[in-house]
């Protein structure tokens, strides 16, 4: 009796200590975990994400597909009132962008005229007498000795010259100038008018200074019209120019004018061309002596020559 007695006093100590080992067994593996030297580590779930059947062989790839939740990590998102800075303001009346306007046609302008704008002008010109007269007096104490009048052949000449603007009223110019002309050879004969019908006939040249002065008008851009006078001053050296009684007079010089009227035209910025009309009016004298007694006379020469010139020359 008393060994069954004992027996059964020990079964309720056994289930109560059998269940106090239970109890604190869960309570040591959440406290310190490594400290439970002798159970077994506890594996991480596994993964829910399913696994995508093989493909047979020749078909096309798989599509892969974002695993569900995925997205851009919250970085990358601009923070909560992020904004860019505002830009400045134009000024005030300030247009970015001009407003479109269609295309019109433009009237056609001509290109501007180019003249010079210089006022000197340095030429020469070639001259062309075509006709003229030469006329020849000799008086002694007054006295009119021989008188022979006869027409010139015709004869050619050069003339250098420099102009220059001196007045400019808009389209008016006036002008000043300074010429150099050369009759190399002047020829002349009897007239059939002539009253006194001795022989008359004879050569020389002549060398004339004229200085100019001239009132002219641009017509047009390019080209001036102008009038002109030029008193001056000329030498003629003759020959034959008396009877045997007399020596020739050598050579004779006096007062000349010539007049007429110019057109010039410019091209481009330097050079020119010019024409004249002019007529020419000379009175020369001189005095010669007798062959035979010594005596001296007076020699008087008029000549009228009429010329067209010709020439060109440099703007500056």
């Amino acid at each position: 009796m008393l060994g069954c007695y004992s027996a059964l006093m020990k079964v309720p100590a056994a289930v109560a200590a059998l269940a106090l080992l239970v109890g604190s067994a869960p309570a040591a593996a959440q406290g310190n975990p490594a400290s439970s030297a002798g159970q077994a580590p506890v594996l991480p779930p596994a993964d829910p994400t399913p696994t995508l059947p093989r493909q047979p062989t020749g078909s096309a790839p798989p599509a892969y597909g974002y695993p569900p939740g995925y997205g851009y990590p919250p970085s990358s998102a601009y923070p909560q009132g992020y904004g860019y800075p505002p830009y400045p303001p134009y000024p005030q009346g300030y247009a970015p962008y001009p407003a479109y306007r269609p295309a019109t046609a433009l009237p056609y302008a001509e290109p501007p005229v180019v003249v010079p704008s210089g006022r000197w002008r340095l030429g020469v010109a070639a001259m062309i007498v075509p006709t003229g007269t030469l006329s020849y007096s000799l008086n002694y104490r007054g006295e009119a000795l021989l008188a022979f009048s006869g027409e010139t052949a015709f004869t050619a000449g050069v003339r250098a010259y420099v102009q220059g603007d001196f007045l400019r009223f808009g389209q008016v110019k006036v002008q000043l100038g300074l010429a150099v002309q050369v009759l190399p050879t002047i020829k002349w004969a009897n007239s059939s008018s002539t009253a006194n019908n001795h022989a008359f006939s004879g050569s020389g040249y002549e060398v004339d200074l004229l200085p100019e002065l001239a009132v002219g008008v641009n017509v047009l851009p390019r080209l001036r019209l102008a009038v002109f006078a030029a008193p001056g001053y000329s030498f003629l050296a003759a020959s034959d120019l008396a009877s045997k009684v007399y020596a020739d007079p050598g050579t004779v010089r006096g007062f000349v004018i010539q007049a007429g009227a110019e057109i010039s035209g410019t091209f481009g910025q330097h050079f020119f061309v010019d024409g004249r009309f002019a007529n020419q009016w000379g009175f020369q004298g001189g005095q010669v002596r007798s062959s035979t007694t010594g005596e001296a006379a007076d020699a008087e020469v008029h000549t009228n020559l009429s010329s067209v010139q010709v020439g060109c020359g440099y703007w500056f």
